[in-house]
């Protein structure tokens, strides 16, 4: 299997070089191994003393501010870079794609291998970002804090290594040196087993993973516009159409959420601009405000808007903006969306598209990424009225056949690029954007992440969830052509579309066009799996195997050592400000091990559970730590060892 998938990489790298496909046989891990020397720091300076073009020489200054591996003198490092003629072959022509100028920029992270073990003491690589490799070697042997740069025809040979964010890369080296390090060069993930719950009469729209009936186990909702049906867990993946006996019947609409409005302790339901408040036997209209009608609804869902940790309402219509219905605590609803900033047109007054709520800045309030427009990031300030961030960046939310916008963008907030942050992703027509904050600016980072370039058509909406239970969150992007995308998680900002590397990681399902999708662990082994609404009106649950490929096993690998040792945390959380909750996993030097939050994956209109999956690789002492959405914190210790599955419930009574 591994010769097959070293061969297929090799052939899809040389007839698409740009996509740099991961090389299994290369890996910073390797290069960590083969040399003396690794070290992290800043780019200070990169002078040219000569500009011209024909000659162009100058020097590179580094400073040193972390030794990964080995020991090194001085905290100073200077690259000499001789003048073009000076440097043999190949001619200034064929070296301009290799050049450190266009990399080399001040403030910059770069890491540098120092001295092969075999043959090569005096060798270096330097990676300061920009899928750039470049070589140099010790001028002199009595001072090994000077370089000379060197051009080498050699340089593709480093394709596959790593062609991501050289801070990335700098926190893998010390992970690897403290033997923490998780980036698995072959994908692991296996989604290719599915049960059929039932078929709509036409395109399911979004979709819920909720346990309906509080008896433990997750239940399902499906929304269509002809219709929608609600189906209970009766025994371990058994489903009964339950939508008349839970008195949903005639019931329609697109999107679906679940929240206790009252405090009664049981989850209410909103199916569009529609409120239906739970009782002993089932569902009864409750009382909603009258909205406007002359827009038609995108999408609905609830979301902690003001901080009281009550379920509050946002809407998105056609042409109509973003309507915000702020909750009394008992289950009644005033219009709070000029109060809040969200009827001015620098939010989105008129808008058409899909949004997603998290904590975008950390503050602890819930901001907004609305897809209408350029792309809007709303961030709630201190009196809790939104205002737009600033930015650059394009978001394309056009779509044929008549391109106009609005059928795409269904993105959210999620972990992706670093722990501790919630990062957004938004998924365009044939495309992807990944755009985290970095001091306040937004950043487009998607070029970083290896195979994230490889899209589908007709994408609308993207799912952030750990999916193969490793402890990164990775990305399934729903398609209404067909031919779903997954990329999966390696960690440090680089993904990988498995389907390139092993056709069984998915079955039929995967192939079937799809307008809702939420993910949760439906038959109770600690695995997120899937739930799918499909454009053809199938409701389909795609169960995770993610447990069968980390048996135990003679002489594992590395990789695999640390999934046989990982341990699944499930943190069921109830009572107040369960919608908008954030749920971290702390190590004992206050580290972000792992953070998630609750409810807030709205999508096309969907709704995930009230439980997180935490896939944690490490044993140790942490802290549970949950801040609900109200502004309290509940803490716990948790000690991970042996123990494959841990299950705990986080109650804000």
């Amino acid at each position: 299997m591994k010769r097959a998938i070293l061969t297929l990489i090799t052939i899809i790298a040389f007839a698409l070089p740009c996509l740099a496909l991961v090389n299994p046989s290369l890996q910073p891990i390797h290069l960590h191994k083969r040399y003396k020397v690794v070290l992290a720091g800043t780019v200070v300076s990169a002078e040219l003393v000569d500009e011209d073009e024909e000659v162009e020489s100058g020097k590179v200054t580094l400073k040193v501010s972390t030794v990964c591996k080995g020991d090194f003198a001085g905290n100073e490092i200077v690259i000499n870079v001789p003048a073009w003629k000076d440097r043999g072959e190949p001619d200034h022509e064929a070296s301009e794609d290799w050049n450190i100028w266009d990399v080399a920029n001040e403030g910059s992270t770069f890491v540098a291998y120092i001295g092969k073990k075999r043959g090569g003491k005096d060798k270096i690589l330097v990676y300061c970002g920009e899928e750039q490799w470049h070589h140099a070697r010790i001028t002199d042997p009595g001072k090994s804090s000077a370089w000379t740069y060197e051009y080498t025809s050699d340089a593709e040979a480093m394709r596959g290594t790593f062609n991501g964010d050289s801070a990335q890369l700098a926190d893998m080296m010390v992970d690897v040196e403290n033997g923490t390090m998780f980036f698995p060069a072959i994908p692991i993930v296996r989604l290719n087993r599915h049960v059929t719950v039932g078929k709509l009469a036409g395109t399911v729209r979004g979709v819920a993973l909720f346990d309906i009936d509080s008896d433990g186990d997750l239940d399902i909702l499906a929304c269509s516009e002809g219709g929608i049906r609600a189906y209970l867990q009766d025994a371990p993946m058994k489903f009964s159409d339950a939508t008349k006996k839970l008195g949903l019947d005639g019931v329609s609409g697109m999107s679906c959420a679940f929240a206790d409005v009252n405090g009664d302790g049981q989850s209410d339901l909103l199916v569009d601009s529609q409120l239906f408040i739970k009782q002993k036997q089932g569902f009864v209209r409750g009382t909603m405000l009258k909205l406007a009608k002359d827009k038609p609804l995108r999408v609905s869902s609830f979301v902690q808007l003001n901080g009281d940790g009550q379920a509050d309402i946002l809407l998105s219509s056609v042409g109509g903006g973003l309507t915000a219905l702020i909750n009394d605590g008992k289950g009644g609803f005033k219009d709070a969306t000029a109060g809040l900033g969200l009827a001015g047109e620098a939010c989105g007054a008129g808008g058409s598209g899909y949004y997603a709520p998290g904590d975008w800045n950390g503050d602890g309030r819930t901001d907004l990424y609305y897809a209408t427009g350029k792309g809007l990031i709303l961030v709630q300030d201190e009196k809790g009225v939104f205002n737009p961030v600033k930015h650059r960046l394009s978001f394309d939310y056009r779509c044929p056949p008549d391109y106009k916008p609005g059928n795409t963008g269904a993105g959210c907030f999620g972990t992706v690029w670093k722990q501790d942050a919630m990062d957004i992703v938004s998924p365009g027509d044939n495309s992807m954007t990944i755009a985290v904050d970095r001091s306040g600016k937004l950043v487009d980072v998607t070029g970083m992440g290896n195979e994230l370039v490889l899209q589908a058509v007709r994408q609308i909406a993207t799912l952030v969830e750990d999916l193969n239970m490793d402890g990164y969150v990775d990305l399934f992007t729903i398609s209404r052509k067909g031919n779903n995308q997954f990329h999966t998680n390696r960690g440090y900002g680089s993904f990988m579309d498995p389907t390139l590397y092993e056709n069984a990681s998915f079955g039929a399902a995967y192939e079937n066009g799809a307008w809702g999708i939420a993910a949760g662990d439906v038959n109770g082994d600690g695995m997120n799996d899937l739930l799918l609404g499909h454009i053809n009106g199938e409701i389909n649950v795609v169960l995770s195997d993610a447990g069968e490929l980390r048996k135990p096993e003679e002489n594992p690998s590395y990789h695999d050592q640390k999934l046989q040792q990982t341990c699944i945390l499930s943190v069921t959380l109830k009572g107040l400000g369960v919608t908008g909750a954030d749920v971290r996993l702390v190590d004992d030097k206050e580290n972000t091990v792992l953070r998630r939050a609750v409810g807030t994956q709205v999508l096309t209109g969907c709704r995930g559970p009230n439980t997180v999956n935490l896939a944690v690789r490490e044993p140790g002492d942490y802290t549970l730590r949950i801040r609900f959405a109200d502004g309290k914190v509940k803490e716990e210790k948790v000690t991970i060892g042996n123990t494959k599955h841990i299950s705990l419930t986080a109650n804000n009574g």
